[in-house]
């Protein structure tokens, strides 16, 4: 059985290919960007709950920032760890993310 992992996380936004204003997680301590896999990963979801954290940024005014007290908790286990990276799978009891 693989280890489930916490990682804390912050939101970064930045403009994708399309110039469009876009979204992605960040591992506080290393400033990776986090990569979800797993059947359970469903990217429209995802969007939407990262755009609940705009809605409500005046609750989590911090979650913007690396070393804001705000943070998004990432469950599952560590499938690879990149130089850019870490790819967690959250396929398993207690996996996924939330506001933490």
């Amino acid at each position: 059985m693989k280890e489930l992992v916490k990682i804390d996380c912050y939101i970064e936004e930045y403009k994708n290919q399309s110039n469009c204003l876009s979204a992605r997680l960040r591992d506080k301590k290393t400033n990776k960007k986090i990569i979800l896999s797993g059947k359970n990963v469903n990217k429209e979801h995802l969007l939407k709950f990262l755009s609940q954290a705009k809605i409500n940024q005046d609750t989590m005014p911090t979650i913007y920032e690396r070393n804001g007290t705000d943070k998004i908790a990432v469950r599952g286990y560590i499938v690879s760890v990149k130089e850019e990276s870490i790819e967690v799978c959250i396929d398993v009891e207690s996996g996924g993310y939330l506001f933490e």
